[in-house]
C-alpha cells in the first residue's frame, strides 16, 4: 500500500481525558491526550512507557487501612501501617514493632498526623492524642500527650474556679489639687483630681466604670495609706487579660505605680479533655506545636509557647506565649487541616484559608484570608507540590492545588483532574513522589473508596498533568517513605479469599506482588509463593519470559531450569489514541465513517508489542533478522519504527489501542496514523 500523510502524536502529557473532551479537538490538551491510559508511565518529553509494577515485601492483617511514612532524625526511613487497634512498624519488607491504638477501623480513616525529627502525634477528635517515638529501631513506645497547662474554655457550664484579677495604685508625691488619669488595657479614663485616698475610692470606680470594656462589678477600695486595689470581679470582667497604668498630669514630682498582685482566671475547664473532645489535627510550626479543629470547638486552634512544643500556658503575655484562636467562621465549618507553606494554611470542612502574616506571634492577632470555598476531605492527606498544596475537594472527586499567585495577590485553589474528572468519585488517600531524575515527573498516586489506582504525572514548568490508571489489584492506603518510594496497601485474591500485602513501586518491574528467588543451582520448580496461590502468573527466568502458570501448593514448575527467578501478577498496559480529528475549517468537521488503514509505531528498547485497531488484537512479532538465539528475551529489545499494514473497516470514531499479550517491555517514542477520513 502507499503510504499518505499521517497524524503523529508523540506527546501524551495530558494523560487520559474524560469523555465530554473527545470532540474537543480545539482544545490545546487534545493532541497530547488519549481515551484510555492504563499501566502506563508517562514521559514529560514525550511517549510512555509500561508503568513500574509492584514488589511484595510482607503480608499484612486484612483489616489494614492506612499507611504513614516516618523519617527519623537519622534519616532512616519506617513503613508504618495502621490497623483496627494496632500500628506496625516495617522497614524493606522487615517487621520491627506492634504498637497498641484505641482507634476503630472508622476512626483510622479519619486520622491525621503529624512528625517532627522522632516524634509522631496521631490526632482524632473524640481519641487522646497519641504521642509515637521512636528510640533506636527497634524500641518503640506510644503513650496519650500531655498537654501541659491547658488553656481553660467557657463551655456554658457552671463554674466556680474563676478568680479576679487584682490591681494595686500606689501614690506618690501626690497633694490635694493633682490631676491624674488612669489608662486600662489601652482606654484612658477621664481625668481625676486628688484630695485624699479615701476620697479617690469612689471617683477611680465611678471613671473605670465609664469605660466601653468595663462591665458591672468591680471593686475598688483603699487597703492603706495612699494605696488603692481594684478588683475586676463581676459577669464580662473575667480572666487576666487587664492591664493598669497611672499618669500623673499636672505635678513633676509626683507619680502613680501600678502592680499586679493577683492573677486573673477566667472562669471555664480544660479546653480539651475527655469530656470535651480534642484536636482533630496539628502542626509543627515555628518552633510550636499547633493542634486545631476541636472536638466541641471545630472552629478553633490553639498555638503551644514557642521552643516548648506541649505547653500551652497562656499566662506568658510576651510575643513566644502561648494562645487561643477562633476563626470566625460560620457553624458547622469544622478545621481539617493545618499545613506548612509560604503562610500558615488553614484547611476546613467549607473553605481554604491561609494567614496574612507569616510570623505567628501572641501580640499580632492573626488575620484569616478566604481564598475559595471547596473544603478539604476529612482524613485525606494534603501533600506539597512545586510549592503548592494538593487537597481533595470535600466532595473527595475533585483534586485541585492551592498556590499562591502574584497576579491575585492571594492563594487560589486551581483543579488539577477537571481533565480527568471521570476517573475519581470517592478519593480516600493521596501521596506524591518527587521526580526521581531531570527529565521525570513528580508522581501523585490517588487511591478511590473501591480500590481502584491513579496516578498523576505533574510537572508544572512544562504544563505536564497526565493521570493514568494502575490496573490489577486494589489498593488500600499509600505513602511515599523517606527513600522517595511509593509504598502501598494492596489486597489480591489468594485461594479464593481476600489478602492485604505491603507492596512498593520499582520503576523496572513488569510484574506485580513479584517475588524473586535466587538459587546458586539451576531450579525449575520455585515453590515459596502462598501469596499467589490459586492465581495465574508469570516468570521471568534468566532474562526469558515465561507463562502463564497457575499457583497449586505455593509452587509454580518451570519448563526451564534458571538461578535468577521473579515471580508475579501481570496485567497488560492499555493506551487507547482519541479518535482522528474531522475538522476541514473554522467549526466545520466532516462526519462520516472512517478506516485506519496504517499505524506505524516509533519504539524504544521493546520487547512485547501488540496493536488493535477498533477489533482483534495482533502481537507484533519484534524478532529480526540476525538476531542473537543466545540471547535471552529481554536483552533483546528493540529500536525503530514498526509500519503495520492492511487494517480494514470503517468505524464512526476509530482508535488504535496499544497493548501487551505477554509480559515485557514496552517504551513508545510516537504513534502516526493514516486513515481514510
Amino acid at each position: 500500500m502507499v503510504s499518505s500523510p499521517g497524524k503523529m502524536q508523540a506527546t501524551f502529557t495530558s494523560g487520559e481525558l474524560d469523555v465530554m473532551l473527545i470532540d474537543r479537538t480545539q482544545l490545546k490538551y487534545f493532541s497530547s491526550g488519549a481515551k484510555r491510559m492504563e499501566n502506563v508511565h508517562i514521559h514529560p518529553q514525550g511517549g510512555f512507557s509500561v508503568a513500574g509494577r509492584m514488589r511484595h515485601l510482607s503480608v499484612v492483617r486484612d483489616d489494614a487501612e492506612r499507611m504513614i511514612s516516618f523519617v527519623n532524625s537519622d534519616g532512616k526511613s519506617f513503613d508504618l501501617v495502621i490497623a483496627a487497634g494496632l500500628l506496625s512498624i516495617w522497614k524493606d519488607g522487615a517487621h520491627f514493632k506492634d504498637l497498641q491504638l484505641p482507634h476503630s477501623l472508622q476512626q483510622i480513616s479519619e486520622l491525621n498526623h503529624v512528625q517532627s525529627l522522632d516524634t509522631l502525634l496521631l490526632f482524632h477528635r473524640n481519641v487522646p492524642t497519641r504521642r509515637i517515638r521512636q528510640f533506636a529501631d527497634d524500641d518503640w513506645r506510644i503513650e496519650e500527650l500531655a498537654y501541659e497547662n491547658t488553656p481553660t474554655w467557657d463551655y456554658g457550664a457552671e463554674y466556680t474556679n474563676n478568680k479576679p484579677a487584682v490591681w494595686e495604685l500606689e501614690f506618690v508625691g501626690l497633694a490635694a489639687t493633682t490631676v491624674f488619669q488612669l489608662v486600662v488595657s489601652g482606654q484612658e479614663t477621664r481625668s481625676m483630681t486628688y484630695t485624699s485616698t479615701a476620697a479617690a475610692v469612689n471617683e477611680i470606680q465611678s471613671a473605670i466604670l465609664e469605660l466601653s470594656t468595663i462591665r458591672d462589678g468591680i471593686q475598688v477600695s483603699s487597703p492603706g495609706s495612699n494605696k488603692i486595689s481594684i478588683k475586676f470581679s463581676g459577669e464580662g470582667n473575667e480572666g487576666d487579660g487587664w492591664a493598669v497604668s497611672g499618669t500623673v498630669i499636672n505635678k513633676a514630682d509626683a507619680a502613680i505605680v501600678a502592680y499586679k498582685t493577683t492573677v486573673g482566671v477566667a472562669p471555664g475547664e480544660d479546653i480539651v479533655s475527655a469530656e470535651r473532645g480534642w484536636p482533630g489535627c496539628g502542626v509543627f510550626i515555628q518552633q510550636r506545636l499547633i493542634p486545631g479543629g476541636l472536638a466541641k470547638l471545630p472552629n478553633v486552634w490553639m498555638a503551644s509557647v514557642s521552643g516548648d512544643y506541649f505547653n500551652f500556658d497562656e499566662d506568658q503575655d510576651e510575643a513566644n506565649g502561648a494562645f487561643v484562636v477562633p476563626m470566625d467562621v460560620p457553624g458547622g465549618e469544622r478545621i481539617e487541616r493545618i499545613v506548612e507553606g509560604r503562610n500558615v494554611l488553614v484547611f476546613t470542612s467549607e473553605g481554604e484559608y491561609w494567614l496574612s502574616d507569616r510570623e505567628i506571634s501572641k501580640k499580632k492577632p492573626p488575620i484569616h484570608v478566604k481564598s475559595s470555598s471547596h473544603g478539604c476531605a476529612a482524613g485525606v492527606p494534603i501533600v506539597e507540590n512545586e510549592g503548592a498544596a494538593i487537597f481533595v475537594h470535600k466532595d473527595r472527586g475533585v483534586i485541585s492545588e492551592f498556590r499562591y499567585t502574584d497576579v491575585e495577590g492571594n492563594f487560589v485553589a486551581l483543579p488539577i483532574s477537571l481533565l480527568a474528572a471521570h476517573m475519581f468519585e470517592s478519593i480516600k488517600d493521596i501521596a506524591l513522589r518527587k521526580q526521581r531524575y531531570s527529565s521525570d515527573a513528580n508522581l501523585l498516586a490517588v487511591v478511590e473508596d473501591d480500590g481502584d489506582l491513579r496516578f498523576g504525572h505533574l510537572l508544572r514548568e512544562q504544563d505536564v498533568t497526565a493521570f493514568t490508571r494502575i490496573m490489577g489489584s486494589r489498593y488500600k492506603a499509600v505513602s511515599c517513605n523517606g527513600r522517595n518510594e511509593l509504598v502501598a496497601i494492596v489486597e489480591r485474591e489468594v485461594g479464593g479469599q481476600a489478602r492485604r500485602s505491603l507492596e512498593k513501586f520499582e520503576p523496572d518491574l513488569i510484574l506485580d506482588g513479584a517475588i524473586q528467588v535466587q538459587s546458586a543451582q539451576p531450579i525449575s520448580v520455585v515453590g515459596g509463593l502462598d501469596v499467589h496461590e490459586g492465581a495465574e502468573v508469570w516468570a521471568l527466568a534468566d532474562g526469558d519470559v515465561l507463562g502463564p502458570f497457575a499457583v497449586e501448593n505455593n509452587a509454580i514448575t518451570l519448563p526451564i531450569e534458571a538461578t535468577e527467578i521473579t515471580v508475579g501478577r501481570w496485567t497488560p498496559p492499555v493506551v487507547e489514541t482519541l479518535p482522528p480529528p474531522r475538522d476541514i475549517g473554522p467549526d466545520v468537521v466532516l462526519k462520516r465513517p472512517a478506516r485506519i488503514h496504517t499505524v506505524r509505531i516509533s519504539v524504544v528498547d521493546t520487547t512485547s508489542l501488540a496493536v488493535s485497531v477498533c477489533g482483534k488484537v495482533y502481537d507484533v512479532p519484534l524478532q529480526h533478522f540476525g538476531a542473537r538465539v543466545d540471547l535471552p528475551e529481554l536483552e533483546q529489545g528493540f529500536t525503530g519504527v514498526i509500519p503495520l499494514q492492511g487494517f480494514t473497516g470503517y468505524f464512526d470514531e476509530p482508535t488504535v489501542t496499544i497493548t501487551q499479550v505477554r509480559p515485557g517491555r514496552l517504551t513508545v517514542r510516537s504513534i502516526t496514523i493514516e486513515a481514510d477520513l
